[in-house]
């Protein structure tokens, strides 16, 4: 057997293996000794048919296909020790080639992760204190609620319009963007991923349809058109105005019960923002401090990796949902609603993250030695099951087994691992003189 080492790129080992027609004779054999235990020759016993009568009886392929089944495996294990492979999953296997058997490889590796120096990372913590600017956002988003909307057909589009249009965006000819009849508010948030885009449609008029060119950011979500020219083509179907009502004292006695006047209604949102802001802080400043080393960290991993946290995503927002579901023909009829490809879409971003995050917590997890001991798992699920009702027994079976032991001793490992990180880079902090 021959194996060459065609290419690594992205973690993603590429091979392909040449056998001699001897190396399958093996599997060869034992696989006529399955198939005639099982297959009827005329003039034979069952199980007593020469190999000769019986390749000719069934077909040397049907041979060949069985020992090449058994065979494969076993030579991709053989294949991954020669090259001293790490991978992550079994190998994809592509047959080029029945007689000699020929095959291609690809070998998903183990992710190359090298953590940047968190022992001297410093985060600021986002501020506490509620901003003017924070609180016009929301008198401005009351307003919305509380305004109604008008047909423009002839003044130009302008911020805080309500627009549908249909926006088609390529790239080489190959689409990033096919959205028609997409409904939106042209506001600061309106496609963020696309800096520009929103400025263009600005200006533009109900009917008028425009052309134009723009660089998508290094740092777009598809590597593959991240910083090329994008061709754009916006069709402007419709154009509705917001009619506002005035912010006055009447208008804060109608959106708040119990409030006089304006000042209140803006005291009232200052000690909202604030309480959210407080209950957040904790969460806020673990995601900054994980993102942050991310960010300074080399991270190399097979591209597949993103499928697998993906599908996992996938199937349990499915379990969610079948179990919100009064039966089967509802979650069905649910299901119908999100096209699989509409999850993968929206999904994606999530199993991104998820996957980034789970490397590097996992890296520095091993770097600094953080177990999580049988007692604390066993604390963790009764302190889960108080809560449990009916269902208390069927949940302590699931966690008692090996799956759900894991999945809260992951949970756990994570969860000390992000406090001894936070508790790190507090520690750099430079202190208030």
């Amino acid at each position: 057997m021959k194996s060459t080492l065609d290419k690594t790129e992205n973690r993603m080992s590429y091979l392909t293996v040449v056998t001699e027609a001897s190396e399958l004779e093996e599997y060869m054999e034992k696989a006529y000794q399955r198939l005639v235990k099982r297959t009827e020759v005329p003039g034979f016993r069952k199980g007593n048919a020469p190999r000769d009568i019986l390749e000719k009886h069934v077909g040397r392929e049907k041979l060949i296909e069985d020992a090449i089944k058994e065979a494969v495996p076993v030579m991709c294990n053989s294949v991954i020790k020669e090259h001293n492979l790490e991978p992550i999953m079994q190998p994809m296997v592509k047959i080029v080639q029945n007689e000699p058997l020929k095959f291609e490889m690809i070998v998903a590796l183990k992710p190359q992760i090298e953590l940047g120096d968190y022992k001297t990372m410093v985060v600021e913590a986002d501020p506490l204190e509620v901003s003017d600017k924070e609180i016009n956002e929301v008198l401005d988003s009351l307003r919305r609620q509380y305004g109604g909307s008008f047909e423009i057909s002839d003044r130009p589009i302008m911020m805080g319009d309500r627009v549908t249009a249909d926006i088609i965006g390529e790239v080489y000819e190959s689409p990033i963007i096919r959205n028609r009849g997409a409904n939106f508010e042209l506001n600061s948030e309106f496609a963020k991923e696309i800096p520009g885009l929103a400025d263009k449609i600005v200006g533009m008029k109900k009917g008028e349809e425009q052309k134009f060119k723009l660089t998508l950011p290094d740092n777009y979500e598809n590597k593959v058109v991240a910083g090329k020219e994008a061709h754009f083509t916006v069709t402007i179907k419709d154009v509705q105005g917001m009619d506002l009502p005035e912010m006055n004292d009447e208008f804060a006695k109608k959106v708040a019960p119990g409030i006089e006047s304006v000042d209140a209604l803006k005291e009232r949102i200052r000690t909202n923002l604030q309480n959210e802001k407080e209950r957040n802080a904790v969460s806020n400043y673990e995601e900054k401090v994980v993102e942050k080393l991310i960010e300074s960290s080399k991270l190399e991993y097979p591209p597949v990796m993103v499928d697998m946290e993906l599908q996992g995503l996938i199937q349990e927002y499915k379990r969610q949902l079948q179990a919100s579901c009064r039966d089967e023909k509802e979650f069905e009829e649910r299901m119908k609603q999100v096209p699989e490809a509409k999850l993968r879409e929206n999904g994606k971003p999530m199993a991104k993250k998820r996957l980034l995050w789970s490397l590097v917590l996992s890296e520095v997890t091993k770097a600094e030695n953080i177990t999580v001991s049988a007692e604390e798992v066993d604390q963790e699920i009764e302190e889960m099951l108080k809560d449990a009702g009916q269902n208390k027994e069927e949940m302590r079976k699931y966690f008692q087994e090996n799956y759900g032991r894991q999945e809260i001793e992951s949970f756990l490992s994570a969860k000390k691992t992000i406090k001894h990180l936070v508790d790190t880079v507090k520690a750099n902090q430079p202190s208030e003189s």
